[in-house]
């Protein structure tokens, strides 16, 4: 699992434990036992709102529903905007996640080409074209696996190609704390975009708090019905606490520790991985290896997970049979630096057997 680092300097068992003190001493635990409102209440909308405005200006805390993860709001915005048989668009490898929930609602994902940036403008076009799909579902900012990210020009390019199609994005920006300087691509196309945003990636995933910025107000009405009745509500007590830690600055704290240790690991990542092909970002969680020519995929990992290993191949990730061949590797997993560097000595030991050399397997 692709998981963020826990640093010492992120404290969260510290935090944790002061974040609920102040909840408990403030309200207390039972007020957080009961119903409320699905998607948050107007105060937990409008903290996650607040979050999102740095990076996505028109945020407002009407068009924000509250979810017990990014998984819960992928699922959500499928139901509600297709149907059985319908096509929606990835780039050519995509987070497993939308996979799952596409399976079991019957929707047929197509995978778009992609370069370094992530999807194809021209690639996404034809397929808009040719498929007419009911959305389009993107992770512009470290792509989940192959870590591409959208340059500002390029993003503008995806943009326009969506309006001037009439399609609707589902963007995934669960990685965007980690480039916070980076703006999604809803800023552009607000209208026609639902945004997942999530602490998952840049806190901690058990946490399942989530926000979706929908469209508009009809939107955002529509989703809230559709996780009523599909979870009724988000984690009521876990919700408070991150809503305290974003009120707070704490949440800024940690995710800013995270993010350091993340560069860090790439850092040695790139040290035992010298003159070996990947892709990655400066604070990414993880990183892509194209498969050398030479080496099974199957082989290869089959040997890795034998050393305590696992990472994972294309084909968790492949929308379609032409997605690239190659391995995610996650850093953030390792308790610590420590361990991530004996586990890197072995992935680039196996990664660099030439052809010819005795078998790995």
């Amino acid at each position: 699992m692709n998981l963020p680092p826990q640093p010492v300097e992120a404290n969260l068992d510290l935090r944790i434990a002061q974040g609920l003190a102040t909840i408990r001493s403030e309200a207390g635990f039972s007020a957080y036992l009961g119903y409320t409102r699905p998607g948050g209440t107007a105060d937990e909308r409008e903290v996650g709102a607040a979050w999102l405005k740095p990076r996505v200006s028109n945020a407002s805390a009407d068009r924000i529903v509250i979810y017990p993860g990014s998984q819960a709001i992928i699922f959500n915005a499928l139901l509600a905007l297709t149907s059985p048989g319908d096509v929606v668009l990835t780039e050519a490898l995509t987070f497993p996640g939308i996979k799952a929930a596409a399976a079991r609602l019957d929707v047929r994902l197509v995978g778009v080409a992609m370069d370094a940036e992530g999807a194809r403008p021209d690639a996404l076009d034809e397929a808009c074209r040719k498929h007419r799909p009911k959305a389009i579902y993107l992770v512009p900012t470290q792509q989940n696996p192959t870590t591409a990210t959208m340059g500002a020009a390029r993003r503008k390019a995806i943009a326009d190609i969506i309006r001037k199609r009439g399609c609707v994005l589902i963007e995934d920006d669960v990685y965007g704390p980690l480039e916070p300087q980076v703006a999604p691509i809803a800023t552009l196309i607000p209208e026609r975009t639902y945004l997942a945003a999530s602490i998952a990636k840049c806190i901690a995933p058990a946490l399942r708090v989530a926000y979706l910025l929908a469209p508009d107000a009809s939107a955002e009405q529509r989703m809230r019905a559709g996780m009523q009745a599909t979870m009724q509500m988000p984690p009521s007590l876990m919700v408070a606490l991150v809503t305290q830690w974003l009120r707070s600055g704490v949440a800024a704290d940690i995710i800013r520790a995270i993010r350091n240790e993340a560069a860090a690991r790439q850092q040695l990542a790139a040290r035992f991985l010298k003159g070996v092909t990947y892709a990655a970002r400066p604070a990414s969680h993880h990183l892509w290896m194209p498969l050398p020519k030479h080496f099974d995929g199957t082989d290869l990992l089959s040997h890795l997970m034998r050393n305590g290993l696992a990472v994972v191949g294309e084909d968790a990730f492949a929308a379609g049979d032409a997605a690239p061949r190659g391995l995610r590797v996650s850093l953030g997993a390792a308790r610590n630096r420590a361990e991530l560097s004996q586990a890197l000595q072995v992935l680039s030991n196996a990664v660099r057997t030439p052809v010819g050399a005795t078998q790995i397997v």
